[in-house]
């Protein structure tokens, strides 16, 4: 050991089915728990699960082979990525309130304290960060 602290994460890879969608809401819920410490845990959960829905949602919709999914959390922010191996970057689009989706984007705008996208060879990774300082 070096001396250096130890960021507590969690990685794991799922499928690319509908089903993985559940699951990795049960895995984040069990990966957060896992962390352990935070007052803020019960928001902090809520929220990873809605976040993590969306972006395997699409990357198993829009991406190509199974996501990876990755929680990194450091005492104040929870890091959410997720990979897959299409290069086509998710985008922001404009739906009506009929509609049945399409508001994945927008919920990581208004929910994530920052994200982006992040290219790999091959593929890309779709990161957002929540912060949860006091």
């Amino acid at each position: 050991m070096n001396g250096e602290p130890t960021i507590p994460s969690c990685e794991s890879r799922f499928p690319a089915v509908t089903a993985s969608i559940a699951a990795a809401r049960h895995w984040v819920r069990d990966c957060v728990e896992g962390f352990g410490g935070s007052p803020h845990q019960h928001r902090m959960i809520q929220t990873a699960e809605l976040l993590v829905s969306e972006l395997i949602t699409n990357a198993i919709r829009h991406g190509a082979g199974p996501p990876l999914i990755r929680l990194t959390w450091n005492g104040r922010l929870l890091r959410i990525a997720v990979s897959d191996y299409s290069d086509r970057r998710p985008r922001m689009r404009v739906t009506q309130s009929t509609e049945p989706g399409g508001f994945g984007m927008q919920l990581l705008e208004l929910l994530a304290h920052r994200w982006g996208v992040t290219p790999r060879h091959p593929g890309k990774t779709v990161w957002a960060e929540l912060s949860f300082a006091p």
